[in-house]
């Protein structure tokens, strides 16, 4: 007959085995939520096979499609090409990635915003499955865009040219055709970075903007000055070793995000 001290560690141990087993189904929940499988799900076909390319954060990243298509990643970037895509000719994207593709038709499928080539184009698109704007850009050919959800206001296509570009913003259901100056497109094709004297927080909202990623500041910028530099093909870490020689401060990039701590005088 089981005594009362043996029915304790019974309990214990009982205890015990349900407390491993709830860790271990937490870490598994933590890997499989931020498991690239887990990005654009609901625009992925059942059944079907998907190889991912990823950027890294801070860098670019050239890549070719089956098809020999060049590709850019910018860096915290995912682009999932399926198994059929010789048939298909369709890639679905979360993040930042250039195209040039002499092959079409070409659809790149983001959570906002679609994009088909319906003659050799090359162009870029911009979108993040954790954000609710998109932009796109045109810099030859034709390419034909549309929202990737069902609008209540307005579900017309947009025909895109060189020059042409896209602002999209789906909390408020946005889409609008612009144009922009060629010259951004060239500098950033070129991954030529530069900065005249910029203040310092300009400085933190163009690199977000470069590298696709988040910046967070702490402590006084006041004692920055103004930035200045040149960079060409240039990694994220390469620019803030540069910058922080004359603003003083340390960084720490983590896997999604960099973090700049500013020294105390």
């Amino acid at each position: 007959m089981p005594t009362q001290q043996s029915n304790t560690r019974s309990r214990r141990k009982s205890l015990y085995i349900v407390v491993v087993v709830l860790c271990v189904i937490a870490l598994l929940s933590v890997f499989f939520l931020r498991s690239p499988k887990a990005v654009l799900s609901s625009f992925r076909e059942k059944g079907q096979t998907y190889t991912t390319y990823e950027g890294i954060l801070g860098e670019r990243k050239k890549i070719s499609l089956p098809d020999g298509t060049p590709v850019v990643l910018n860096s915290n970037t995912l682009l999932l090409v399926p198994a059929d895509f010789a048939k298909s000719h369709m890639l679905l994207l979360d993040g930042e990635a250039y195209f040039d593709s002499t092959a079409y038709p070409l659809t790149v499928k983001t959570n906002i915003l679609t994009m088909t080539a319906t003659k050799p184009a090359a162009f870029r698109m911009r979108c993040f499955e954790s954000q609710q704007g998109a932009t796109a850009y045109v810099v030859s050919g034709e390419v034909k865009v549309t929202k990737s959800y069902h609008s209540k206001t307005d579900d017309q296509p947009e025909m895109l040219g060189p020059g042409n570009m896209v602002l999209a913003n789906k909390e408020i259901d946005l889409m609008e055709k612009e144009t922009y100056q060629p010259i951004e497109m060239t500098t950033w094709l070129q991954d030529k970075l530069t900065f005249h004297d910029e203040p310092f927080m300009n400085t933190v909202r163009k690199l977000e903007e470069w590298y696709s990623t988040e910046i967070y500041v702490e402590g006084d910028v006041s004692a920055a000055g103004g930035i200045n530099g040149e960079f060409h093909q240039a990694s994220l870490t390469k620019v803030l070793d540069a910058i922080r020689q004359t603003a003083k401060f340390n960084y720490k990039i983590s896997k999604d995000k960099v973090t700049i701590k500013f020294r105390p005088d």
